[in-house]
């Protein structure tokens, strides 16, 4: 009895290659600098001792990069922790302030959504988890992503606005609003000179923006997998919950192709209000006001805090680790980023800032190891890589020196 027709019978070169799977990137940041010994390897390369604060993160070793050594340069006249956090992903080097003396410009996250989002419902997913209600910082100590110098990309901080933000359907009444508005500025158009018809045109391509984005979602509403998670009812009030929840957001939106890149504020920069971390202490702390503490005591609260932080971390790169992608898993195709603007939050050191990487980006990207830099390499050498790693057309990165040719594959 012969055998129905196999595509294992059919000749390898008569196959059709596997579609490639989109490559993801995210940015995952915390504040204040970490306690530096109990985060920093001894040892590089492979088979490394896992440090206290990076023991959540055993389990995966073999996809995580470590790296220290990588630096950044402080520019005098604004708040050492707002440039902190501004600054971390910008394209712009120390000495080019085009934002009241900060060298904020357009961050790495969306140079990257320029090239992934195109394809995407979302070109980008910004959030954080500061969930304070008092205002005591401007928004440069808590905004990591920039579509340009000065205009932030605002986050959002409730799960719930999240999720509808997702899965949810467009109102009929947004696309009737838009019609309404690009009307309106076609007819002011032809009263205007040229200089403000330029800049009508801006802003036009900003609406069509939208425009594209609710008929991808009108589009795609239909086709789109049910989540495996159900509408949160907002904050929870558990923090680690939070940071885990906001976590599956991300993992979700990656799992489904709503968006390739994305971004995640833990907390802000100097924020001096205590914050509750459950089951780590029994009362708040305050994060900040810790790291200029002198005493064991606060050191060892701090690592606490650190570990409690790559603990949330390690539970998204886990996730994305336990979904199958192709022949490999949805980590294989990111680069998930965690890391802090400030080395030591204690004497707001740039230097040996803190930074791990999961995930090898399609093969893109080197995995497993401590990786070393000695020399004051540039933070935006790493940067450059990714970029590149994305086939961005990019020769340099702020103050960048070249891309870490041993991280690439």
């Amino acid at each position: 009895m012969g055998l129905p027709a196999l595509e294992a019978m059919n000749p390898a070169s008569n196959r059709a290659a596997p579609p490639e799977s989109p490559k993801r990137v995210a940015f995952f940041y915390i504040p204040n600098g970490v306690v530096q010994d109990s985060w920093t390897p001894t040892q590089v390369g492979q088979g490394y001792t896992m440090p206290p604060s990076l023991k959540p993160l055993e389990d995966v070793r073999d996809q995580v990069n470590v790296f220290t050594g990588l630096d950044r340069e402080f520019r005098g006249g604004t708040g050492v922790h707002a440039q902190a956090a501004c600054a971390w992903l910008t394209s712009s080097p120390p000495s080019e302030a085009l934002d009241g003396g900060f060298p904020t410009n357009i961050t790495v996250d969306q140079l990257a959504a320029r090239k992934l989002g195109t394809e995407t419902l979302l070109p980008s997913l910004e959030l954080s988890a500061n969930n304070h209600e008092n205002a005591r910082e401007t928004k440069h100590f808590e905004t990591i992503s920039w579509l340009a110098p000065g205009y932030a990309a605002a986050p959002q901080k409730n799960p719930r606005e999240v999720f509808k933000r997702l899965f949810g359907r467009p109102d009929p009444k947004d696309r009737a609003v838009l019609d309404l508005v690009i009307e309106d500025a076609k007819q002011l158009r032809r009263r205007l000179g040229r200089e403000d018809r330029n800049k009508l045109d801006e802003y036009l391509e900003a609406v069509r923006s939208v425009e594209t984005r609710i008929e991808r979602s009108e589009k795609t509403v239909g086709s789109r997998q049910s989540p495996e998670l159900k509408e949160p009812a907002g904050i929870p009030e558990d923090r680690g919950e939070y940071l885990r929840l906001m976590g599956d957001l991300i993992v979700l939106a990656f799992q489904q192709d709503i968006t390739r890149v994305a971004t995640m504020l833990i907390d802000p920069e100097r924020w001096d209000t205590p914050r509750m971390y459950h089951g780590v202490f029994d009362k708040p702390q305050n994060h900040h006001v810790l790291t200029h503490t002198k005493g064991d005591e606060a050191k060892e609260r701090l690592q606490r805090i650190d570990q409690f932080h790559v603990h949330q971390f390690a539970y998204v790169v886990k996730r994305l680790a336990s979904i199958r992608e192709g022949e490999g898993t949805l980590l294989d195709n990111c680069a998930i980023t965690l890391g802090s603007g400030m080395g030591d939050g204690r004497v707001h050191n740039y230097n040996d800032v803190p930074v791990v990487m999961a995930g090898g980006m399609g093969g893109r990207l080197r995995v497993g190891e401590h990786r070393r830099y000695e020399g004051k390499r540039p933070l935006a050498d790493l940067w450059l890589s990714l970029l590149q790693c994305l086939d961005i057309d990019r020769r340099s990165l702020a103050d960048s020196a070249g891309p870490l040719s041993d991280l690439m594959t």
